[in-house]
């Protein structure tokens, strides 16, 4: 679904994070909607995720969907945002090309300083979403079927089951550390350890 449904409006994003109420609500909006679509639609999957944006534009939200939504799904959506407004904000487009944003008051801050604001809420965000996900796992057979069967498709996101994600490459095989490294990663044919 790629409707401008979002599940939370700048209101509630301001009322919940450090966010000044001054920022153009303009500049959010798109941080809001890119952070739904790239971090909580793969926390559900895209069966209940879809459900779940289809009631909240119907105003029909409720029981168990709307729990969800409201204790989980909301900081967690919240944390992202803040994770990917610093260079939105610094860093806007105008007709002359990219500017970075400066104020009289204030000292801008350094990209370095940048990525670690958006990690600090990142790591924030990734810790609401493994309580999101063991949530889902625990109720799914009884209030949330979406998540068991997310659809079939091409199309079809199948919803993560780990809140954390690794940029180092960890293996993605139990017995794999049994392999010699010419094995693994020698020649042109892929060969399988099958005395692992």
């Amino acid at each position: 679904m790629s409707l401008n449904i979002l599940m939370i409006s700048v209101d509630t994003l301001k009322q919940r994070t450090a966010i000044h109420d001054n920022i153009d609500e303009k500049l959010i909006y798109p941080e809001i909607k890119a952070a739904q679509d790239l971090y909580i639609h793969p926390i559900l999957g895209t069966a209940l995720y879809n459900k779940l944006l289809s009631d909240i534009n119907g105003a029909v939200l409720s029981g168990n969907y709307k729990t969800l939504v409201d204790s989980y799904l909301v900081d967690t959506l919240c944390n992202y945002v803040i994770s990917e407004l610093p260079t939105a904000l610094n860093y806007q487009f105008w007709n002359k090309g990219v500017g970075v944003a400066t104020s009289d008051n204030t000292n801008a801050p350094t990209l370095s300083e940048l990525f670690d604001i958006a990690s600090k809420y990142k790591n924030r965000a990734e810790a609401y979403q493994k309580k999101a996900i063991y949530y889902l796992k625990q109720n799914a057979p009884e209030m949330f079927p979406e998540y068991l069967n997310p659809g079939t498709g091409i199309d079809v996101i199948i919803p993560d089951r780990v809140g954390y994600s690794s940029p180092i490459f960890l293996g993605n095989g139990v017995h794999e550390h049994r392999m010699s490294y010419k094995d693994k990663y020698q020649g042109n044919i892929f060969r399988h350890c099958n005395d692992c």
